[in-house]
């Protein structure tokens, strides 16, 4: 009796470790920001969103990624881990580096290629000043301008990459309304400021390239990291099928390791 007393608490400890290391199921949605499709997944640690979108006078696909850190440690996500798919040909899409393709932007036998403007363009930094401009209202946003500037000064990083811990908490975001679930959450994130989808879709600069490039972040525990990764457009095959509006598309497939966590997405290369 003993020995069968022993071996049951035994199966039952071991249906227990079972039970606690067996995979949670991942949540899945999407939701849409100026017409770009973003997909999201929420695992144990962590909250991914992804959407790709043509740039760069289509001539290049541009990945975005978002990592949120919702564990008590530290995650570290580099963007070589990444894996992006060609997903009708059934190999890996063969990447760009942000510097790679800001060099071949600045060569000016590409330039009307790529539809690049002129350096800084779009950004009112850039434009000069004269003295018919100054008043008091553009005073207050150039002081604006810097302020959140010297705010970021000295972390290594643009804010674009990390941004203030507790972004998805609802305590931290006290401008939402209290019913805001998850996904207005995310979408609202999404949409705040510059995107570098939307950005990146019109007169783009080398620098601007550049500056939305997703890059090696250990992310602290409620902070998130963003940016873009780029793919040749013309390298990716095309469905042997066609889609809505009888149009042809091609399709990634996005895999993103978190942790202990992988992350999967299959985008319209739109």
């Amino acid at each position: 009796m003993r020995y069968l007393l022993c071996a049951l608490l035994l199966s039952c400890s071991l249906f227990a470790q079972d039970e606690t290391f067996a995979p949670q199921k991942l949540a899945k949605g999407q939701f849409y920001v100026d017409g770009i499709v973003y997909q999201y997944v929420t695992g144990t640690d962590s909250t991914v969103v992804a959407a790709a979108h043509s740039v760069i006078n289509h001539k290049f696909l541009a990945v975005k990624v978002r990592v949120y850190n919702a564990s008590r440690r530290s995650v570290t996500v580099k963007p070589e881990d990444i894996l992006v798919e060609d997903f009708v040909a059934g190999h890996a899409a063969a990447g760009i580096s942000a510097a790679e393709l800001a060099k071949r932007m600045r060569k000016p036998y590409n330039m009307a290629r790529f539809s690049v403007g002129a350096m800084g363009a779009g950004d009112p930094a850039a434009t000069p000043i004269t003295s018919d401009m100054v008043s008091p209202q553009f005073l207050q946003m150039m002081r604006a301008m810097a302020a959140r500037t010297n705010g970021g000064a000295g972390t290594g990083n643009s804010l674009l990459y990390t941004d203030t811990p507790g972004a998805l908490e609802s305590g931290e975001e006290t401008d939402l309304a209290v019913e805001c679930d998850q996904v207005c959450r995310l979408r609202t994130r999404e949409a705040q400021g510059a995107d570098a989808l939307a950005q990146l879709q019109r007169q783009a600069s080398p620098d601007a390239v550049e500056r939305w490039a997703l890059l090696a972040n250990t992310i602290p525990p409620r902070a998130n990291v963003v940016g873009v990764l780029y793919y040749p457009l013309g390298k990716l095959s095309e469905s042997a099928s066609a889609s809505n509006n009888g149009k042809k598309g091609r399709v990634v497939r996005v895999t993103v390791p978190v942790g202990a966590e992988s992350f999967q997405f299959v985008l319209p290369a739109e």
